[in-house]
């Protein structure tokens, strides 16, 4: 579901950037979104409720759109 822009960071290159703020998989979070400088779907919102811990559940999104990614390439 999408909603609105959110500001978002990449993880790869630091890039802060708005983007279109859509649910990941029927949770609270937000999907990442491609990074307009680098390209990385490692981002992840710049704000939020979820302080120092936001990072740690992004990487594990991150790791499962990886895996996701190297399935579907095969």
């Amino acid at each position: 579901m999408f909603r609105g822009m959110r500001k978002f960071v990449c993880n790869d290159c630091g890039h802060k950037f708005e983007g279109m703020d859509c649910e990941y998989q029927a949770t609270a979070f937000s999907a990442p979104v491609k990074c307009p400088e680098c390209g990385s779907w490692h981002t992840y919102p710049s704000s939020g409720w979820f302080g120092g811990l936001k990072k740690s559940i992004y990487k594990e999104i991150w790791k499962s759109m990886d895996e996701h990614q190297d399935n579907t390439e095969k």
